[in-house]
């Protein structure tokens, strides 16, 4: 691991922060005044999401793409409240290599020129994924020399064509199944789990040494089979010097998803990976609501979207939070999971709704640490959310009155996870990667398909 991509990550006063005030931050009513009529978030007075976010040494980012460059009101918003995107569709396999030797990247670069414009990070979504691929890859049948070159030439192209400009890239994305183990498709069937996150990784950091490189998945909010899959794979690529900089936590989450324990299940596992000395991230943040929108349900939608905010902000080791979009007038959520929709913290005309605000109030008033703060510690808050009980909140745990664990614990290690066996391949060098030609590749011929998961938006 390269130290000083390193360096920003150790920030022990948040966790002396968390524990005297999670109970506040994730938990307490939202209060502030609805805008008035008309008025988008941009018009408001005072400070806004970006500025707020920044002080409080966090990256505030959405996912975005070129169409909506278009809407004027779109970008106001965008260049106002954030600092950060990711592009939500143009930089996956299929949209940007569509063809065999041909890349695409007109859309994906018309986001990072905006971006960049406006003084903002780009993080880059994504280099592996089991779906949204082109049908020449998919209906092809190829040996795993090819697949090799395949993936390393894809990888090295569009890395390649970004160096110096991301500032981090999803390498895989949803690479681990429900269980645990590796998900079976193209990449994992031809090159063998992990082996081919191994590779991806490898070429990744070959193509931009400078990137900041994740390995990014949904479902590894709370505790679980499949977050244990995940720390055990991403543990065992330490080990093997693979150069991974973090994880991300997707979280498209629903109203059923976050109950009063999520603050405390998304930090447990932030620290796991933190004990690692990886970086987290929340990736793809939305909370769907079930149809009709009520005003309970956009109150119960802001103490989820409050609660994973808080976690990022007392995880000593998260320093990136992302939506996944702006505002309800573009959502995949509609299209992909019927019945369910008004997902984002903006409505349709970029007013706030209460998720909003809840995360505005959270970042405008900074919490005061306690007098015992200089002694707490990541094995106090280890041992807090040991000590917290279902529902509880961090803030006092063992019930003395006193806003810190009396006694630092040491923070146990991470269940061990046994990886599936490495396949190894021999493949031969990364091709060479140009703008609009990629390298010469293998003729395809036809094979079943990869099936992919419409209800996930990647």
């Amino acid at each position: 691991m390269n130290p000083t991509r390193m360096s920003d990550r150790r920030h022990g006063w948040r966790i002396a922060l968390s524990l005297a005030v999670l109970a506040v931050l994730a938990f307490a009513p939202t209060s502030a005044a609805a805008p008035s009529a008309g008025a988008t978030v941009a018009d408001r007075p005072g400070p806004g999401m970006r500025d707020l976010a920044e002080a409080r040494g966090i990256r505030f980012g959405t996912a975005v793409g070129s169409e909506q460059l278009a809407d004027p009101a779109y970008t106001s918003v965008l260049a106002s409240e954030f600092d950060l995107i990711v592009s939500e569709n143009h930089m996956k396999w299929g949209p940007i290599h569509p063809g065999p030797t041909t890349y695409n990247f007109a859309e994906a670069d018309a986001e990072v020129a905006f971006a960049e414009a406006h003084g903002m990070a780009v993080r880059g979504h994504n280099l592996a994924w089991y779906s949204q691929n082109p049908t020449w890859l998919t209906s092809g049948t190829w040996t795993p020399s090819e697949a090799d070159a395949l993936l390393r030439g894809h990888i090295d192209s569009v890395a390649g064509h970004y160096a110096g400009r991301l500032a981090q890239w999803d390498v895989v994305n949803e690479g681990v199944a429900a269980n645990g183990s590796g998900r079976s498709y193209l990449w994992s069937q031809l090159l063998g789990y992990p082996g081919y996150i191994d590779t991806a990784f490898h070429q990744a950091h070959q193509a931009d040494p400078a990137a900041a490189l994740y390995y990014n998945d949904f479902g590894i909010e709370r505790p679980g089979r499949k977050f244990d899959g995940v720390l055990a794979l991403v543990r065992a690529m330490q080990t093997r010097n693979v150069p991974i900089d973090g994880v991300g936590f997707q979280s498209h989450l629903s109203l059923q998803h976050c109950t009063a324990r999520c603050t405390n299940d998304f930090l447990r596992n932030m620290l796991a990976i933190d004990a690692l000395g990886l970086d987290v991230a929340v990736t793809e943040l939305d909370v769907a609501i079930p149809e009709p929108t009520t005003p309970a349900k956009l109150a119960d939608q802001a103490t989820v979207y409050r609660a994973v905010l808080a976690a990022c902000l007392l995880a000593p080791n998260c320093h990136t939070f992302v939506m996944w979009g702006i505002s309800d007038a573009y959502s995949w959520i509609p299209a992909f999971r019927p019945g369910s929709g008004a997902a984002l913290p903006l409505d349709e005309q970029y007013r706030a709704k209460p998720a909003w605000t809840a995360m505005h109030d959270l970042l405008t008033t900074p919490p005061t640490a306690p007098s015992c703060a200089d002694h707490v510690t990541r094995a106090d808050a280890q041992a807090a959310l040991e000590a917290g009980g279902e529902g509880a909140p961090l803030l006092d745990p063992d019930g003395d009155g006193i806003a810190c664990p009396d006694l630092p614990i040491s923070a146990p290690s991470p269940t061990t996870t046994t990886a599936p066996t490495t396949t190894t391949v021999t493949a031969p060098p990364p091709p060479t990667s140009t703008n609009t030609v990629g390298p010469a590749l293998p003729a395809a011929a036809p094979a079943t398909a990869v099936a992919s998961d419409p209800m996930l938006a990647g």
